[in-house]
Order: C-alpha cells, then sequence, then structure tokens
C-alpha cells in the first residue's frame, strides 16, 4: 500500500510551473514537422496533381507537380482547386494566389472571403471582404458584381449569388458565358439551392405581413413556381430519377427550449432534452413536383408521418419517426423507420412494410457502425432494399405485392448495378453479388477475408433519393484485419484484376484517372513519413513525391507486432522500441490502450499526431521508452474484465523481451481507453503508474446520463455500441457493477495523473472529479488536471494542449525514469496549505 501523503488539486493554468525550457523544447521540435496531407486532385486532363503540405497547426502550401514524374515543382499558398489545365487557384485565411502552369505566372488577390470555380465557363470568381464578386477568366479579364448578401451557392459548375439592389433582391447567374439576373424579389431570401441536374433553383423567402412564407422553384425554362410554406420553415428537396421530379419538405423545428422557470421533461416523450430541436418538427408538410408538366401536388399526409422518396414517381415510404424509440441506439445514427407504409400517392392509399432497421458494417478497429442509409433504392424506382431486422436484407417491390429475402448475414452496403438487374454488396469477407433474376446470391471472389469498400461509389448526401448504382469499371478496396494491409482491384469486362497489390503501407487518400489507367495514393508507414506514389497497369510503382519535413530520423524506428492470446481470442499487438535501442540496456514502457489498435501499426509516428489522443508515441521512443499498444476486445466478461484480460496478457508477452524494465511500466488511454485504465488500474499490481484522460469511472451513473455531444440518454453506448455489455442494468446489474473502477478505487496502489476538459459534453468532467475524489479519500497518489475552456480532446496546437502534453510527458519521465525535479508533482511529497 501506498503511504499516507497529501493531494494536490491542479486546475491547468493557474500555477506557474518551472522548467519552461523543457515546454519550449518540446514545441519547437513539434513544429520542424511537416508532412502531406488530404486528397491529392488530379488536374482534368491528368496532368498535373496537387497536393497539401501540413505543418503542426494549419494547411500552409499545396504543391502542383506533372503527375506521372512529380517534377516542374510548383508552390501555392493554402487549399488549391485546378481551373482546368491552365490555372491552380490557393486560398489562405483572406488571402489567393492564382498560378498559371502554362507560364509560371502568379497573381496575388487580398482581403477575399471566397473562391469559386467554374470549369465549364473557363472562370474563377473572387467574393471580396467589401461584398463585391469579380468574375476572372484564364486570361485574366475581370468582371464584377457589387452588393453580394452572403456567400454564392456552387454546385454541378453552376454559381448563383444573391444582390441586394435598393428594396429587392435579386439571383445572378454568375455561369454562364454573359453573367445575368435570373431572379428578382421584393422579399428577403433566407436559401437558396441548386437540383443535382441543375435544372432548378430553389428559392426560399420570408414574406413579412403575411401568414406563410413561400418556396419559388426557378426553372432554367424561366417558368417559376410559388409554393407557399408554414411561416419560418425550413426547406430541403429530394430529386428523384436524376430530375424527373422531386419530393419537397417545409419543416418547422422547435426553435427553441422551453423558457421560464422549469423545463418539462416527460418519461413518454421519444424526444428529450435538445434533440427536440435537433430532430422533432413542430409541423411539416411535403409536397410531389413534376417539373417537365408544372405539377405540385401537396401529400395529403398526417404530421406525424416522415417521408422518404423511393426514387419513384408515385411511390413514396412513409414512416412514423421515433415510434417506440427507446434511445438503446446512437441518435446520431439513423433511426428506425418504424411502422413503415409504402405510400400510393396517384391513390392516396398505403401498403404495410413493416420496422426497417439500419444495418451496421465492420471497421477497421474490428467495431460495427451504423450505414447512414437505411433503404437503398434501384435506378428505376421499382424496387428498394431494406431490413427488417438489421441483419438481413430484404427486397421491396413498390408496388407492395412481393419481397424477397437475402438470406446471409453480414452484408453490408448495397449497391445495384445500372441496368438493375444485381445488386453488389460490401461486406467484411470479399464482395458479393445478387442476381435478380436468378435470386442467386454468390461471392466474386475477388478479396476473400478482407473488408471490402467500392471507392468509386462514394455515397453522398446529396438531396438525391437515395439510389446507388455503379457501373463498370468498379474499384474495389480490400482490407485484411489479420495483416494490416490494403489491397486495390478493377473489376472492368466482367473481369478483375489488382492495380494495388497487397501493401503493409496505410493508403490515406487515392485518386485516378478518368480512364482508370492511373491511380495516386497518399501512404506512409511508421517509419515512413507520407508521400505521394503512382501506380499505372503501364509500369512498376513509384514514389513521385515526398515531405518528411526534415524527418530524418524516421527510418530508424524498430516496431515489432507480437501475438497473444486473450478471453479466448488470438489478438496482436505493436511495440515500439527506443530509437537509440542498446540491447545491453534495460528502458522503461509505456502502454497505450483503446480497443483493437493493430490497424495503427502503419500510421507515421509524427509527434503532431492526433491519436492516440494526449499520448505522444515519437516523443516517447525518442526519450528512451518502450511503448506498447495492445489489442482489446470484449466478452461476456465486460468491458473492463475483458480489457485487464488482454493488457495482462499482452503485458506478459512483451516481457519475454529482457530489454524492457519490468519494474517501469506505466499505462495510460483517453476517453474509452481512460475508462479502461481507470478499471485496470483498481484491478492491476503491475504498473508504476497511469495517466487517464476524459474516462469513465462510474458506469451505472453514465449508463443513466445524459450525452450532450451525442444529444441523448447515454445508456445505448453500453447495451449496443462501445462497451458492448449487451444488456441493461435492470437485466444485469452485477456486470455493471463489477467492471465500474469506482466501486473498487481504494485499490489503486500506484500514482494516476487525471485530466479532462470542463466543457466536455461526451465523457462528463465530473466523472474524472469522481474517480478523483474517489483516489483523495483512501488517501491515494493523484493529481487532476482539469481544463476549464476545453473539451473532450484538445486541438493541436493550442496553449491547453501544449501544457497537457508538458506535464504527461514529466509525468512518465518523474515515475519511469526517476526524474524527480519537477515541482507541480514533488507538491505531492509536499503537506497541503
Amino acid at each position: 500500500m501506498l503511504s499516507i501523503i497529501k493531494i494536490i488539486l491542479i486546475f491547468a493554468g493557474c500555477i506557474c510551473v518551472s522548467g519552461q525550457n523543457y515546454q519550449d523544447t518540446i514545441t519547437a521540435w513539434k513544429t520542424k514537422f511537416s508532412q502531406l496531407a488530404g486528397a491529392p486532385q488530379l488536374a482534368p486532363a491528368g496532368q498535373w496533381i496537387a497536393i497539401n503540405k501540413i505543418s503542426r497547426n494549419a494547411t500552409d502550401t499545396t504543391y502542383i507537380a506533372k503527375s506521372l514524374s512529380g517534377k516542374h515543382l510548383h508552390k501555392i499558398v493554402g487549399n488549391a482547386t485546378f481551373l482546368n489545365d491552365q490555372l491552380v487557384i490557393g486560398k489562405n485565411r483572406d488571402n489567393v494566389e492564382v498560378l498559371n502552369l502554362q507560364n509560371g505566372s502568379k497573381s496575388v488577390h487580398e482581403n477575399i472571403s471566397n473562391v469559386y470555380v467554374l470549369p465549364a465557363a473557363n472562370r474563377y470568381a473572387l467574393l471580396t471582404k467589401a461584398k463585391t464578386m469579380k468574375l476572372y477568366d484564364q486570361n485574366g479579364k475581370l468582371e464584377q458584381l457589387n452588393n453580394i448578401e452572403g456567400f454564392g451557392i456552387n454546385k454541378l459548375n453552376r454559381l448563383y449569388v444573391v444582390r441586394k439592389v435598393e428594396n429587392s433582391r435579386e439571383i445572378w447567374d454568375l455561369s454562364s458565358e454573359h453573367k445575368h439576373c435570373a431572379y428578382r424579389t421584393p422579399h428577403a431570401i433566407r436559401k437558396i439551392d441548386i437540383s443535382i441536374s441543375g435544372d432548378q433553383l430553389f428559392v426560399t423567402e420570408d414574406i413579412k405581413g403575411e401568414p406563410n412564407d413561400q418556396l419559388v422553384i426557378v426553372g432554367t425554362n424561366g417558368n417559376n413556381t410559388i409554393i407557399p410554406i408554414p411561416k419560418l420553415a425550413e426547406t430541403s428537396f429530394t430529386e428523384i430519377q436524376k430530375g424527373k421530379a422531386f419530393l419537397l419538405q417545409a419543416k418547422v423545428k422547435y426553435d427553441e427550449e422551453q423558457k421560464g422557470d422549469v423545463e418539462i421533461w416527460y418519461g413518454n416523450d421519444t424526444y428529450l432534452g435538445k434533440d427536440k430541436l435537433f430532430f422533432r418538427a413542430r409541423s411539416q408538410k411535403f409536397w410531389f413536383y413534376n417539373p417537365n408538366e408544372s405539377i405540385v401536388k401537396e401529400l395529403p399526409l398526417t404530421k406525424d408521418l416522415e417521408v422518404k422518396a423511393l426514387n419513384n414517381e408515385r411511390f413514396f415510404l412513409t414512416y412514423i419517426p421515433r415510434k417506440n424509440f427507446n434511445y438503446q441506439t446512437s441518435n446520431l445514427s439513423p433511426e428506425d423507420l418504424n411502422d413503415a407504409n409504402i405510400y400510393d400517392s396517384f391513390l392516396n392509399t398505403f401498403i404495410p412494410v413493416g420496422n426497417l432497421k439500419a444495418v451496421r458494417r465492420l471497421n477497421r478497429r474490428k467495431v460495427r457502425k451504423t450505414i447512414y442509409e437505411q433503404i437503398i433504392c434501384s435506378p428505376d424506382g421499382s424496387k428498394f432494399l431494406g431490413s427488417p431486422d438489421g441483419i438481413k436484407w430484404t427486397i421491396f417491390y413498390v408496388s407492395g405485392k412481393t419481397k424477397r429475402v437475402i438470406d446471409k448475414e453480414g452484408l453490408e452496403l448495397p449497391v445495384f448495378s445500372q441496368d438493375g438487374e444485381n445488386i453488389i454488396f460490401e461486406s467484411s469477407d470479399d464482395l458479393w453479388i445478387y442476381n435478380l433474376k436468378k435470386e442467386q446470391l454468390s461471392p466474386m471472389n475477388i478479396a476473400h477475408g478482407q473488408i471490402t469498400r467500392i471507392k468509386n461509389n462514394v455515397y453522398k448526401n446529396d438531396n438525391r433519393a437515395p439510389s446507388l448504382s455503379v457501373q463498370e469499371p468498379l474499384l474495389i478496396e480490400g482490407y485484411s484485419l489479420l495483416n494490416n494491409t490494403t489491397s486495390y482491384y478493377l473489376i472492368e469486362n466482367g473481369k478483375s484484376k489488382t492495380v494495388i497489390p497487397p501493401t503493409d503501407n496505410r493508403i490515406n487518400h487515392i485518386v485516378y484517372d478518368q480512364k482508370f489507367r492511373n491511380f495516386y495514393t497518399i501512404e506512409e508507414n511508421f517509419n515512413k513519413p507520407p508521400f505521394l506514389r503512382h501506380y499505372s497497369r503501364a509500369q512498376a510503382a513509384k514514389s513521385i513525391m515526398e515531405c518528411g519535413g526534415g524527418d530524418k530520423n524516421a527510418k530508424a524506428i524498430k516496431q515489432e507486432i507480437v501475438s497473444f492470446d486473450a478471453i479466448g481470442k488470438k489478438l496482436n499487438g505493436i511495440l515500439y522500441y527506443p530509437t537509440k535501442f542498446d540491447p545491453k540496456l534495460t528502458y522503461p514502457m509505456v502502454v497505450h490502450i483503446y480497443q483493437r489498435q493493430r490497424q495503427e501499426s502503419n500510421e507515421y509516428l509524427s509527434p503532431n499526431n492526433e491519436f492516440p489522443v494526449g499520448f505522444q508515441i515519437r516523443t516517447l521512443i525518442e526519450r528512451g521508452y518502450f511503448v506498447f499498444l495492445p489489442d482489446i476486445l470484449y466478452n461476456s466478461s465486460g468491458t473492463g474484465l475483458s480489457a485487464l484480460e488482454c493488457v495482462e496478457r499482452g503485458l506478459d508477452r512483451v516481457l519475454q523481451n529482457p530489454s524492457i524494465n519490468a519494474a517501469k511500466i506505466g499505462l495510460g488511454g483517453h476517453s474509452h481507453g481512460g475508462y479502461e485504465t481507470n478499471f485496470i488500474a483498481t484491478h492491476s499490481n503491475r504498473f508504476a503508474t497511469y495517466v487517464s484522460g476524459a474516462g469513465n469511472s462510474d458506469l451505472i451513473r453514465s449508463y443513466y446520463s445524459y450525452n450532450y455531444n451525442f444529444i441523448s440518454p447515454f445508456y445505448w453506448q453500453f447495451e449496443n455500441e462501445q462497451y458492448e455489455l449487451g444488456k441493461s442494468v435492470a437485466e444485469d446489474k452485477p456486470l455493471y457493477l463489477k467492471n465500474s473502477p469506482i466501486l473498487n478505487v481504494e485499490k489503486v496502489n500506484a500514482p494516476i495523473l487525471l485530466w479532462a476538459g470542463k466543457k466536455d459534453e461526451n465523457i462528463q468532467w465530473d466523472q474524472v472529479m469522481e474517480f478523483f475524489i474517489g483516489l483523495k479519500r483512501y488517501k491515494k497518489d493523484v493529481v487532476a488536471l482539469f481544463y476549464p475552456n476545453q473539451s473532450h480532446a484538445f486541438i493541436n496546437g493550442t496553449s491547453a494542449e501544449q501544457d497537457l502534453s508538458k506535464r504527461i510527458i514529466q509525468w512518465w519521465d518523474y515515475y519511469l525514469k526517476d526524474e524527480k525535479n519537477t515541482d507541480w508533482i514533488n507538491q505531492l511529497q509536499k503537506d497541503a496549505n
């Protein structure tokens, strides 16, 4: 047991700390690192490629080079966009640079609010701080428009802006060769939007002194359609079959929380607290709109019904939002479509479908996350996919007469072929194809045993009906959970070939030319700063651009993947060696925990990485530590007990290495890893010290709390999400009690550093305070750092992040390297004031 000593509570920023040179050294060292980041951009013809270089705090430069060689390098400020193959436009804060790739000339513009690129018109537009829109062609010829209100709407090479002229507003189309006023109104304009097809402009107007506002649909044919809408309604639209029709919606939300002396929450309300403001409609209306025939028809539905488009002009899906909703899943994930019906808008009849649940998909952490869309429609609108149980998909026909169950679990995001004859499914084991005529499901035998993703079918919530369809070629990503390798395959003309063979590099982004002949990736590994690589069918892969920020020591980093058995499973761990490792010496070790971490083994070890939060792998190995990241998975014993077994079995494995000092091992984690650290600290005697950030300590209190980050009661996190307990507290109280750290807080037997942001709305900061109070009650060595203006994780480069980083390193050094010259930790050895 620890000796009885006094305890200090530190509110970071409120005390003076010695060792300023120490702080300056770490901060200055981190600022030397920069790297390539973000998705590269290809010029339309594929001759040039652009990639961002970022420093510690922000994007500061974009490199532009010949795509096949990486030569003829240019630089431009900030994030850049191509205007065809001649100009590149970069914006950094209020400054814009325009680079001419043909002659290398560059122009600079100051006091710019926003940039709009119009490739179809060979133009770009700059909105100045003075509310003037300046339009330039590729030769620099200037036109301008004054009195611009707000920002423009730029979609599909179309740019519209609102201009105030005396007592009226004008919407100007700046996309064509000759700019012109497309619409004029005496009313204030609240919102404008463009259909994906580009043929319709939707304008929401405030009508003062009238009972209704109005939605005006401005057609490119010059015909305008006016629809009265409820006062202050938010408007949206869903495009059906590429603009043949639209589902229009006007929703009035609850605009503010209850006023007065009391806030009333009802136990039978499916909307609680702030989620009422985010998700519940006070009133709403729906219309069907056919632009070709200028037909607007209000759907005569009761106000409790929500409507989804089925990519069909006649049939829609209705459901009662949140009927029987019980917060057992995160309400930022899609809610279930309960009591769903196919609504026939011609006959005004309903065909019952039942309840449809969201399907989940496996990610690289071996965690299942919910797919955004609950239904996927066919291109012709004749059928759609949904899941009555959240496990298997069912094909529903909009006529409502028939349906088919696809009898296989584990099928993930479905995509229709363009001809509508097949459905392709991503999964965690290969790509699967279902033939609708034969009613036959089979693997495509492309990526057996791999998590598959269709990369040229990225779903975007862009106002289309949820109809996902692709045509060849298909670019498929395959990820191996076992080996942490990534491959890419191309399906073309019914045949597949490997375009990027399995690599243990982390591929952060991939882009390709229009003919799928050249592929460009941003890759990295633990000992390789991100680099740009070119793959081609005609020649071997090669690196064409690197930017290591002067990181000459990266290649010397040593990593070992170790295997161990725990909770009846084969698990892995990542062991990093000290950078100046000498096998004749022994070294302290710091263990970081979260969940499965094997996928992190190919992340470049920059000291500026945002993950792990509050845990600096590169800094630690540079300072002479081993660092170990064991996998943690869970079984029926519960989250904490499973974590304890996984960590201790992993520790048994790495301690076979005689260079690790078993008496000088620390354990740390953040958020869920903070909870696991708290729990292990109450059950283990194998660690010399702990660092726990923003972690739960009392599972039952957290289970019954309201999470203001997810805008929801929090028990879904424990029953069905990260904690994977699978039961409610009422169903198994002992399970929650034996996995709750606070109930064994008196058993902590090593010094522990706790930290949290006091504006954390995910894990409430007083969960950390509760654990601190428990440790104080039993006279344990503990320091708590509370940052008044920080939330769940701190932004790199801020004073709070710098302060936390410094203190955590000092804590490890103090207890694992016996560097005892740190005043704020020495305060633990002194009498309290």
